[in-house]
């Protein structure tokens, strides 16, 4: 893979200095070395998790982030068009244009993709590494199903701008793709600093089958146990402790504040 990138680099004149990730997030930790260090843009290779990790340290900085597509999937870099060639993605990364985007939060934890709570982060919760690592994309359907067959659907009050609502699983997206083929969110927009909310209401394990088959044909949104709004702001709580995740990675129980931190991150994007 360097041997692919690094020929890309080097012609722009880039100096480049590659720090090799070795715990989890340690990512954070190179992110928050180059800021201080005065880094004008940080190159991240790995998946959403990864990318998220040095988002972490970027928010809120003037030191931009690149990505070069890996992981299991990647789906800020689908959603944003950056090639997964790795020869055209560092070509974007020399060429691309610098944007300042608004940037997800869920109890002050920046997302570029989405928040869930329920179902799905339980999913994420119990998947294990080497799981993943295997079967990629596919071990999240095949534990999202054997989630579904023991999961007690505990109930979800959804609190924001004036507005509560009840649900047993949300997804706030800051992005309309959930997993590669997939919009959840499809009302989210990238530079619009609001979250689309998609609040699933069934109790049942029929509803949520339901809810796979129309996410799956885009749907979903036109069912009447299906809520979908917009907002800036909102607290999700429950009676139980109810899991959420963040990017695909386990972010914690309820309660959960969710948000949006406006032209929070300079990032890297292809040419308009």
């Amino acid at each position: 893979m360097l041997g692919r990138v690094l020929p890309v680099l080097g012609r722009s004149g880039m100096a480049v200095d590659m720090r090799p990730t070795e715990w989890p997030g340690h990512a954070t930790e190179i992110g928050a070395q180059a800021v201080r260090d005065g880094v004008e843009r940080v190159l991240c290779w790995g998946g959403d998790g990864t990318v998220n990790e040095v988002a972490r340290a970027l928010a809120g900085t003037e030191t931009a982030l690149g990505i070069l597509p890996g992981g299991t999937v990647n789906v800020f870099a689908r959603e944003v068009g950056i090639p997964r060639r790795m020869e055209a993605a560092a070509k974007t990364f020399v060429e691309g244009e610098v944007r300042r985007i608004p940037v997800g939060v869920a109890s002050d934890r920046p997302f570029l993709l989405m928040a869930g709570v329920g179902l799905d982060a339980e999913v994420v919760r119990r998947l294990k590494a080497g799981f993943k690592r295997a079967l990629g994309v596919t071990a999240f359907w095949l534990d999202g199903f054997r989630g579904l067959a023991r999961y007690p659907m505990p109930s979800l009050r959804i609190r924001s701008e004036g507005r509560e609502v009840e649900g047993t699983g949300l997804i706030a997206g800051k992005i309309r793709r959930y997993g590669p083929r997939y919009f959840i969110a499809k009302e989210a927009r990238l530079e619009e600093p609001l979250l689309h909310v998609v609040v699933f209401r069934g109790r049942n394990r029929r509803d949520y089958l339901r809810y796979l088959a129309g996410v799956a044909l885009g749907s979903h949104l036109r069912f009447k146990d299906v809520l979908s709004f917009k907002a800036s702001a909102l607290t999700v709580e429950a009676d139980a402790s109810v899991p959420y995740q963040v990017d695909g990675e386990f972010g914690g129980y309820t309660p959960v504040d969710l948000g949006v931190r406006d032209q929070a991150l300079s990032v890297v994007l292809p040419p308009r």
